[in-house]
């Protein structure tokens, strides 16, 4: 099924944050989920690139190593999790960097993850490698700069084709969202679903 969800985010905010998640209903593939900031003007725009999946768009909020949430578990807790990443990038907007924990690609060859950490982090930001303390100029990123940066980019590509421009929302969830068609069937835009029914 789908579940569009409204989050305020901060009182007073002009916005809010929706969330278009999927839930298939046999376990397995887990829920995918978009956020979109929207106003009172009909106005949408979509959340991201920062921290959303590959091919897709769709929000990273968590890790599932953290264990912060996992299939089954209570909505509301997943939903708490979306509002928090909608904060976080609601505070990159204004302030300029990521706040909170950051993860390059988990289980990724070292060098596709090198790349994502040079692309992706910022200096003054929590390290990609997932230190909860220390800041990417101060751990990972003086190792990263060893690499030769093209050949990094090779094996990022080979890993990830198509490589930062795949993060964007499928067009059958933007057109639901600003109110040009119908809900799409989640098999049309749930990767893991997709990837299954694929012969």
């Amino acid at each position: 099924m789908w579940l569009v969800a409204r989050s305020s985010i901060i009182s007073g905010l002009p916005r809010e944050a929706t969330f278009l998640v999927t839930l298939p209903y046999r376990s397995g593939p887990g829920p995918r989920a978009w956020g979109f900031w929207t106003t009172t003007a009909a106005n949408t725009s979509w959340i991201g690139p920062r921290h959303t999946n590959f091919r897709d768009g769709s929000i990273c909020a968590f890790s599932p190593n953290d264990a912060a949430w996992s299939e089954g578990g209570d909505l509301r807790t997943l939903l708490d999790l979306y509002s928090v990443w909608a904060l976080r990038h609601l505070h990159l907007e204004v302030f300029g960097r990521w706040p909170g924990k950051q993860y390059a690609l988990a289980g990724a060859d070292p060098r596709v993850q090198a790349y994502y950490r040079l692309v992706e982090c910022k200096d003054d930001e929590l390290c990609g490698c997932g230190s909860e303390t220390r800041r990417y100029v101060e751990c990972c990123k003086p190792a990263d700069l060893r690499w030769n940066l093209i050949h990094l980019m090779g094996h990022f590509l080979r890993h990830i084709e198509g490589g930062f421009h795949t993060r964007r929302p499928p067009s059958p969830i933007v057109a639901f969202m600003e109110d040009r068609s119908h809900l799409p069937k989640i098999a049309e835009v749930h990767i893991q679903m997709a990837s299954r029914s694929s012969p």
